[in-house]
């Protein structure tokens, strides 16, 4: 997967080029809406500023004129009027353009490619593959007409607010202090956010309402966002897409284009408010924030930590007493004094919790019922709820049990639809799916108007939603009685209102039963609507084997790994374990299928906790029920293999590996497809701990035994699309060690015969088709690599969707791009939008969510924004060293970035250190001679050259070179590198007799590698001028 750690040398031409770009486009862009031509303009500025030349101002536009001054720059801004914030972006430009490049540190970079398997083993390290360009424009970058119209559309009171509770009382110096907090934070403090925490009930949700409702006048935009869902942010914004441009937005089909828009129009305009309710994970939304710095955010949340340094945090607590009884009042005025002291003996019974004293009010007006006579009925519930639930729980639960004792007695469905909803994911769910649980008189939708009534659910016209206080009291109370009611040693019957939840659901994904065609999938639009729903019911055990039920949650899971959804996966893949386990024994080979199937996907969830030790005792039962060569004990060993490579234990995973091909030649033999697809995985273990030669050896006899089983079985597809997929593999280690030219024919070969055998749009040939630009890439052929990465992330989007693994992984890689082509603020756009997405599909620490943060802090050094990136950083660093180890590869990517960017700061003395620990564990984890370990040898050496350490620089740079000859060859352009490296550091000693013929040298190879006007030929060249120059 692509992992930028830095910027490499030569990098630093192309971002002063695009800087110096982007100011003049930014120039004339806030000329042409002043009004004023150049003229004009020089005219303004003799006024109001002060004298300047005409040619001065007309040249800061012109293109291939010198870089404007800082004065230039400044004077044009206040002659345009410009705002602060703009005037101090187009200084930060002209600041990148002006600077002096940082000398020639490398980066390190991860496996770019995808490492393939042959065609009928499972399993595939992530990859990259990327459109190039703005060719797709709802991904990468709008089309100018849409930002033009982004920033033309003015929105004049627009708004997605619900009307607030008529009954809200109280709570005046929270809303005044989110108002200060976040005109305080809008003065410059920081990003305007205000995060509102506390308990559930505690009225966080209808706080915010109220305040968005109060100040809605303020704004002249404020969007309500459901925030608890995974993509609801993104559906938000595309909402105000659709009402801000309804004619664009009704012609645009992806959501994702809607959502760029949106964030477009956000980005240039002021005066707006984003509310997001209900935030369950802050990491998933800080990258929102980050970029939306010119509005209001308010956010509610459960969680007080994960907020540092992001916003204001307001406490939420119970109301005063005072404001309890005023909001019991309001909903029924007391007619005598008696009657207000009662209710401020309520109150202080139900805790002064807004969500209890709701639900009283609601049901003392429904049922006309004095307040003495409730507290009185209250009482009588209070040893119970005691004994049962703790805190607000206790609270509500007292006032919910009278509730549902009154709804029981008018109207029971009311009452079993809550318990069934108490199973069900608590937000919007559909309301046809309740239709069967209405045999009698009384219909389901006249039932859930009483629970409306009676403040139980809020409901559309098409859902209904529950509270999660609600949910968490009623189903522990119904997982309660059900244990209460059951003898000692007998299995308790199911909680009230689960098993009917579970009929609903396999009712309406299986209308003919689900014993019926047991091979035809259900409707995937039945199960994306119903996943949430499943989701939830999966989360908590049935109490016995169900076969309706593990099929259910079986083709649910794979539904949701198919769409890349594989965090959200898990309960349901916890759910179709314990089921097959329960129903067939945990040494069953379904039982054992369905436990590596878990664990599969918490491995590739990043979710290793106990999963290592589980699959060890997965392998163990499975060697002792089936066998050490059966294919079950085998994917069970090759799943522990990937835990171990993943979770950062990569001796360990070779060894498996080792073990596990041994032992399938032993009992399969050598020439089983199983056992070639496990020597295949041997060597992409050799070769992603960095032992290439090895992977090399492997994959050149397994291509050698392809090709003969071809030959022998008289060319048999199957056969032939292995062999290509083996080739796929060799090329890409070919190209690890810098062996390009032998590895661009190995992929064009694979290409041709994959797609061929399988067609331009199966995923083994699009992989192979992005490895070939990947491959292109690193040999400094950019130009050429583009068109099969455009074409790699179209086919992914068209096959896997937008939200996928591997297209956000091409999306990450098209970053990646934009950055080295100096088009910084795309990359920087589609690094934060790759990242929120990752965050939201795989989690915060998951591997690939930690190499699109890595890549953000890329992007920021990319930007000039260095202060920032040692920040994002340090924190990625932190991660990877908690998740994987500080001795992964990827961990000593970021370590090595970090110092990169400190050395860009010029720290040189703290980059040395971090290098020096880089090279360290580098070496001590694929060698002293592997390409991974001198490149951070070449980088500590340009390190030590910085920091006036020559005599150790001139020892590593001459380590290096000759290591690099050695492995790579004297004309490798990485080798080229260090020779121009070595010079720099002759050049810093002032020995230019030296310096020059090792620059001429280096301009001879890298213009024969790379061309004359590639940005590292270019900024050699540069070198090499500065030395002759007197």
């Amino acid at each position: 997967m692509r992992d930028s750690g830095g910027y490499v040398e030569g990098d630093a031409d192309g971002r002063k080029a695009a800087a110096l770009a982007e100011l003049r486009a930014r120039l004339e862009n806030a000329v042409a809406l002043s009004g004023l031509n150049k003229d004009q303009l020089v005219g303004r500025i003799k006024t109001r500023v002060g004298p300047i030349s005409r040619t001065t101002v007309f040249k800061a536009f012109q293109p291939g004129a010198p870089v404007p001054t800082k004065r230039t720059v400044a004077v044009i801004a206040a002659g345009l009027k410009l705002p602060e914030e703009q005037t101090q972006e187009l200084l930060d430009l002209q600041r990148t353009a002006a600077s002096k490049p940082v000398p020639a540190p490398e980066t390190t970079s991860g496996p770019g490619r995808k490492l393939g398997r042959p065609v009928d083993g499972t399993g595939a390290v992530a990859g990259v593959g990327d459109n190039h360009g703005p060719t797709i424009p709802h991904v990468t970058q709008l089309p100018p007409t849409a930002i033009r119209w982004a920033a033309e559309t003015e929105a004049r009171g627009e708004s997605s607010l619900r009307p607030p509770k008529a009954t809200f009382t109280g709570r005046a110096d929270e809303l005044a202090a989110i108002r200060t907090e976040l005109l305080r934070r809008a003065d410059g403090v920081g990003i305007p956010v205000v995060v509102v925490h506390g308990l559930g009930g505690v009225g966080k949700t209808e706080l915010a309402r109220q305040y968005a409702q109060t100040h809605r006048h303020s704004y002249d935009l404020v969007w309500w966002i459901d925030a608890a869902a995974p993509g609801a942010v993104d559906a938000a914004l595309a909402e105000i897409a659709v009402r801000l441009s309804p004619f664009w937005g009704g012609t645009v089909p992806s959501e994702r284009a809607l959502t760029a828009w949106a964030l477009s129009w956000l980005q240039q305009h002021d005066n707006w408010l984003l509310v997001y309710d209900n935030v369950e994970d802050p990491n998933l939304l800080w990258p929102h924030l980050g970029s939306l710095g010119r509005g209001h955010h308010l956010i509610t949340s459960r969680h007080t930590t994960g907020w540092k340094r992001r916003g204001t945090l307001i406490g939420l607590d119970v109301l005063p007493r005072k404001d309890s009884v005023a909001l019991l009042n309001a909903w029924e005025p007391f007619s005598s004094l008696e009657e207000e002291w009662h209710a401020g003996q309520l109150a202080k019974e139900l805790g002064d919790l807004p969500l209890a004293l709701e639900q009283a009010a609601a049901y003392m007006a429904q049922t006309v019922t004095s307040i003495q006579s409730y507290r009185d009925s209250l009482a009588e519930q209070l040893d119970e709820a005691a004994q049962d639930h703790s805190g607000e729980e206790q609270t509500v639960a007292r006032v919910w049990k009278l509730t549902l004792t009154a709804l029981e007695e008018t109207v029971p469905l009311a009452v079993e639809l809550l318990h069934v909803l108490a199973w069900l994911d608590p937000d919007n769910c559909p309301r046809f799916l309740l239709a069967p649980l209405a045999p009698g008189k009384v219909p389901v939708p006249s039932a859930l108007g009483w629970l409306s009534a009676f403040s139980m659910v809020s409901l559309t016209d098409k859902t209904v939603s529950v509270h999660r206080l609600v949910q968490t009291v009623l189903r522990d109370k119904a997982i309660r009685h059900a244990s209460r009611e059951t003898a000692e040693g007998s299995v308790p019957p199911p909680p009230r209102g689960r098993p009917q939840a579970g009929r609903v659901l396999l009712e309406a994904v299986y209308p003919d039963g689900a014993e019926a065609a047991p091979d035809e999938a259900p409707d995937e639009a039945v199960l994306a609507l119903l996943a949430p729903h499943v989701i939830a019911l999966s989360g908590t055990d049935p109490g016995d084997y169900r076969p309706d039920l593990a099929r259910l949650f079986g083709e649910t899971s794979v539904y949701l790994h198919r769409q890349g959804q594989i965090v959200r996966s898990l309960p349901v893949r916890r759910a179709y374990a314990r089921q097959v386990v329960a129903g067939f024994g945990p040494d069953d080979r379904t039982a054992l299928i369905g436990c590596d199937a878990l664990a599969s996907a918490l491995v590739a969830a990043g979710e290793f906790d106990d999963v290592i030790d589980d699959l060890k005792e997965l392998r163990k039962r499975s060697t002792r029920a089936l066998g050490p060569g059966d294919l079950t004990t085998l994917n069970i060993r090759a799943t522990l293999a990937s835990a171990y490579q993943d979770s950062g234990r990569l001796e360990a995973a070779v060894k498996e590996r080792i073990d596990a091909s041994a032992v399938a030649a032993e009992h399969l033999g050598p020439e089983h497809a199983r056992t070639l697809t496990l020597r295949n995985d041997l060597a992409r273990a050799y070769e992603y701990s960095g032992r290439y030669e090895q992977a090399i050896e492997i994959y050149e006899d397994l291509l050698r035994h392809e090709e003969l089983l071809v030959r022998w079985e008289g060319n048999s597809a199957p056969l032939a699309a292995n062999a290509a997929q083996v080739r796929n593999n060799l090329a890409g280690a070919y190209a690890s060690v810098g062996r390009h030219e032998e590895a661009l024919a190995h992929y064009h070969a694979a290409l041709s015969e994959l797609t061929h055998l399988l067609g331009p749009g199966h995923p083994t040939t699009v992989d192979c088709l992005s490895n070939l630009g990947y491959t292109l890439e690193a040999a400094g052929r950019i130009d050429e690599a583009s068109p099969y990465y455009q074409e790699a992330w179209k086919q992914r989007l068209t096959s896997l969707g937008e939200d996928h693994p591997d297209t956000l992984l091409s999306q990450s890689n098209l970053a990646y791009l934009h950055l080295k082509k100096g088009e910084v603020d795309t990359g920087l756009q589609l690094c934060r939008q790759t990242l929120v997405q990752r965050e939201q599909i795989l989690g915060p620490t998951h591997v690939d969510t930690l190499v699109s943060r890595n890549l953000l802090a890329s992007a920021l050094a990319f930007a000039g924004k260095p202060e920032e990136a040692v920040d994002l950083y340090e924190t990625t660093l932190g991660q990877r060293r908690e998740v994987l180890g500080s001795g992964h590869p990827q961990t000593l990517l970021t370590l090595a970035a970090l110092a990169l960017c400190r050395l860009q700061l010029g720290n040189a003395a703290a980059a040395v250190p971090l290098l020096e620990e880089a090279r360290t564990l580098q070496e001590q984890l694929s060698g002293p001679d592997s390409p991974d370990t001198l490149r951070h040898l070449h980088n500590l050496a340009a390190a030590c050259r910085e920091a006036g350490a020559l005599d150790r620089a001139r020892e590593l740079f001459t380590t290096a070179l000759d290591r690099r000859t050695q492995v790579l060859g004297a004309k490798h352009f990485e080798t080229l590198i260090t020779l121009s490296g070595l010079a720099r550091l002759h050049q810093a000693d002032g020995d230019l007799e030296h310096a020059i013929p090792l620059y001429e040298d280096a301009i001879a190879g890298l213009t024969e590698a790379l061309g004359p006007d590639h940005p590292t030929t270019r900024t050699v060249s540069g070198y090499l001028a500065e030395a002759r120059t007197p």
